[in-house]
């Protein structure tokens, strides 16, 4: 019998962004978790600076002068990605992102920690949640669709918008 991981969304205090900066580094390209500081994806010490300062920056939260939060994904008590929330220029609309080491790919553990954060966002007043992808993470939009976010036309340089309407949201969506 399969028993089900614990996954858990936990605030990334100092000793959390030590051990999420060890998993980014060793279980995910850079490309994926920071913006394309560099000419390659390599984990430099800036594109690592950058990762700390963004989750030290965003613990104000949604409240704080960010208008973002993140928070460690735990599987099992062990970090294995992060999600975040942000503020948009829509009242009752937030953002939701996600990144999650190679080894904790496939496993459910994506699904689990969309429905932590999208029960913050609900939590927090939202009606909508938006989250953009790529034309190629067709995992990420498989994941989005089975959530219930609907998918609009790619743009022309391959980006995904996904939205989900949670004031219709429903729990038996995740079967």
């Amino acid at each position: 019998m399969n028993r089900r991981r614990v996954v858990r969304l936990v605030p990334v205090d100092e000793q959390m962004l030590e051990r999420l900066t060890a998993v980014a580094i060793s279980d995910a390209n850079s490309e994926e978790v920071t913006p394309p500081l560099t000419p390659d994806d390599r984990w430099s010490p800036r594109r690592i600076e950058w990762f700390k300062e963004y989750h030290r920056s965003r613990r104000a939260g949604l409240d704080g002068g960010a208008g973002e939060a993140t928070w460690a994904i735990l599987c099992e008590g062990e970090p294995v990605g992060a999600v975040r929330l942000q503020l948009t220029e829509t009242e009752d609309e937030l953002e939701a992102g996600i990144w999650l080491a190679r080894t904790a790919r496939g496993t459910g553990v994506a699904k689990d920690a969309l429905r932590g954060v999208l029960d913050e966002a609900r939590s927090r007043g939202a009606h909508t949640v938006r989250a953009n992808t790529t034309t190629s993470n067709t995992k990420s939009q498989w994941m989005l669709r089975s959530a219930g976010f609907a998918l609009a036309v790619p743009t022309a340089d391959g980006h995904v918008r996904a939205v989900l309407r949670i004031a219709r949201f429903a729990d038996d969506v995740w079967g």
